[in-house]
């Protein structure tokens, strides 16, 4: 007699979706989350009104969101590291849309720094914990061009940040800048955890170890140099934005959607890292640092060139000139710890990461203090000094890379 027993029913788990469609995400949200540093610049007028402050006060609405945004990648980049990338990415974006509501919603200008400290802090989860997800991720012969692609997005948030600012301080109430992005992130939240690989919690260094390793490399000639002159790179950006459009506005009588176009056409700039990496790579992260470096700078010259002739299509240019050298600068930097620091890469990332947006707030609040050509010609002088010091104080002790 024949018996038929039902088979069991197997638990099937649901495939995780490859490595592109994870990177598509995280570079999605490398736009977007960013993003609310620089949007901060082109709404700051719109919040001055708001609340009745002066122009000085209104330059801490990104400051604030900035300085924060530094000092949470000290923390979350280690943290990341003890408890896996995919609690801290998703965990984040959910952190990040409930403080941006909280942002819209602030009642007095006391509780909307309060707020934006908190955005930073939140949002500060991302860069160090994508960054790492990407390099341990990505396939051997993908890695640099993901890792580009993801530090190509990461600037280019300070172009869409400063566009979608734009476009509400034109046409709306200076808090939508925050509620639709509230949503956005909150929906991130659910497709970061759902869509990246769990990993594992890796071997952390204790506390004590991390602060360790950062007095070291603070000690270290090449690291330091480059900590150094990572502090002029988003500080330059944000400082020539904020008064670049300033002049535009106040000077030249550029309208919103002039702005917006001067926006757009210099984030064609971006495309220079990608490019230059697939090309160039070869050549060393020195080498790459140096020449974003010394094109920045050409960029700025040709900007205070133009403003001082009323060639408004050469400062539109000079801007691409500059957003491209940025974009060679970053990926240089990085690729220049991973070699002077190989057994505290983690650290070394932390730092640098931290530099870059305390420069970014150092740079809007003396943006807020001087005006058009004094400031550039301050930026020109600073990103040159930075690619002298890259160049002599990052060389191996062989002398090559």
């Amino acid at each position: 007699m024949l018996t038929v027993t039902a088979a069991r029913p197997t638990l099937t788990h649901r495939p995780r979706p490859g490595f592109s469609v994870q990177l598509t995400l995280l570079v999605a949200m490398a736009f977007a989350i960013p993003a609310q540093l620089y949007l901060a610049i082109p709404i700051a007028g719109r919040v001055q009104a708001a609340y009745g402050i002066d122009a000085a006060s209104a330059a801490w609405t990104g400051a604030a969101f900035s300085f924060a945004y530094a000092i949470g990648f000290l923390v979350f980049g280690p943290l990341s590291d003890r408890v896996g990338r995919r609690p801290v990415l998703a965990s984040g974006a959910l952190a990040t849309a409930v403080t941006t509501a909280l942002t819209a919603a602030a009642p007095d200008f006391g509780w909307f720094l309060t707020c934006r400290v908190l955005q930073g802090l939140a949002a500060a989860t991302f860069a160090p914990a994508a960054l790492a997800y990407v390099t341990e991720r990505a396939p051997a012969a993908r890695r640099p061009v993901a890792l580009s692609l993801l530090t190509t997005g990461l600037l280019g948030a300070g172009i869409a940040g400063q566009v979608f600012g734009q476009l509400v301080a034109e046409y709306a109430d200076w808090r939508a800048a925050f509620w639709p992005a509230a949503v956005v992130y909150a929906m991130a939240a659910v497709a970061l955890w759902r869509l990246l690989a769990p990993g594992a919690a890796g071997s952390a260094a204790s506390v004590r170890e991390v602060a360790g390793a950062v007095s070291a490399l603070l000690r270290t000639r090449g690291p330091a140099a480059v900590f150094g002159s990572a502090l002029t790179v988003f500080a330059s950006f944000v400082a020539f934005y904020a008064v670049l459009g300033r002049e535009l506005r106040e000077v030249s009588g550029f309208d919103a959607n002039q702005l917006l176009l001067v926006q757009a056409v210099g984030a064609a700039g971006l495309l220079a890292g990608p490019l230059v990496n697939r090309r160039f790579g070869a050549e060393g992260p020195r080498t790459l640092a140096v020449a974003g470096y010394l094109t920045a700078a050409a960029g700025l010259l040709l900007a205070l060139l133009a403003q001082a002739t009323a060639m408004t299509g050469a400062l539109v240019g000079a801007g691409v000139i500059f957003v491209a050298g940025t974009s060679l600068i970053v990926p240089g930097l990085v690729g220049l710890l991973h070699e002077l620091a190989p057994r505290a890469r983690g650290a070394a990332g932390a730092v640098n990461t931290f530099a870059l947006f305390v420069g970014a707030s150092a740079g809007q609040l003396t943006a807020a203090q001087l005006g058009y050509r004094p400031m550039l010609a301050v930026l020109v002088i600073a990103t040159l000094i930075a690619a002298l010091a890259v160049a002599v104080f990052t060389r191996s002790p062989k002398g090559t890379q």
